[in-house]
């Protein structure tokens, strides 16, 4: 099923979206790496995943640039001559107490987390359409369902991502599945300090580690029977 597959991961640098490159570079697929400043980084995925015998390219990209994101469709398609998957991972995630947030930052998330994918989805969803197959799937968050205090503009765009993807999964159907993953707590964000509370506000009270998103992204690959789903990957945090 992934082998030869050509991927397109954005934020693929990085985090979660390094561990999905890699893991499906050694499933056999093809990678395109997008990125905004974490070069160094990217180039380290590049070269692993290189040495795995798949290709790799990496194409630099300002998701908050309509012009960059289009060039980012453009330019990964002449990469491999198609792409059969892509997977919405970027996200940018910070506090937004209410009486601080600008409109910069509403902005920002939803350039980030609603306006790239969009277009990305669009431009390559009627592509894979054409193809006859396909797979879009978006990393959304599980605060889109339950969302936490000061963190509105963040949540609100990973909700407006869950419409989307129910939206786009009506569009392309028939041949193009289209489903989100709700990531919890999977591992710490950057400059955390306090590792317990957010585990004991989950049923299963540990960190998933990237490897539990990657397994549902594999899933989702995979499946030729599910479309427009949100799959929680958050450890029971929906039910606590």
């Amino acid at each position: 099923m992934l082998k030869g597959k050509n991927v397109l991961i954005t934020g693929a640098g990085r985090r979660i979206g390094r561990y999905i490159a890699i893991s499906l570079a050694e499933e056999g697929a093809n990678i395109i790496l997008h990125y905004r400043s974490s070069e160094r980084e990217v180039e380290e995925v590049l070269n692993t995943i290189l040495e795995k015998g798949v290709d790799a390219v990496k194409i630099k990209a300002d998701l908050e640039d309509t012009a960059e994101v289009k060039k980012l469709a453009e330019e990964s398609i002449k990469s491999f001559g198609r792409v059969d998957i892509l997977i919405n991972n970027a996200s940018v995630y910070y506090p937004t107490p209410l009486n601080e947030v600008s409109e910069r930052d509403i902005d920002r998330f939803y350039n980030i987390h609603v306006k790239a994918p969009f277009m990305l989805s669009k431009e390559l969803g009627q592509i894979m359409y054409r193809n006859k197959w396909g797979r879009i799937i978006n990393i959304a968050d599980y605060s889109a369902l339950r969302p936490y205090k000061n963190f509105s503009p963040y949540s609100i765009s990973k909700g407006a991502m869950l419409t989307m993807t129910r939206a786009f999964a009506k569009e392309f159907a028939p041949y193009v599945l289209v489903n989100a993953v709700l990531p919890g707590p999977i591992i710490p964000a950057e400059g955390i300090e306090d590792l317990k509370t957010p585990l004991e506000k989950t049923v299963l009270k540990k960190w998933g580690g990237e490897i539990e998103v990657y397994k549902a992204v594999k899933y989702l690959i995979q499946t030729d029977f599910t479309t427009g789903a949100f799959l929680p990957v958050e450890g029971g945090r929906l039910i606590c």
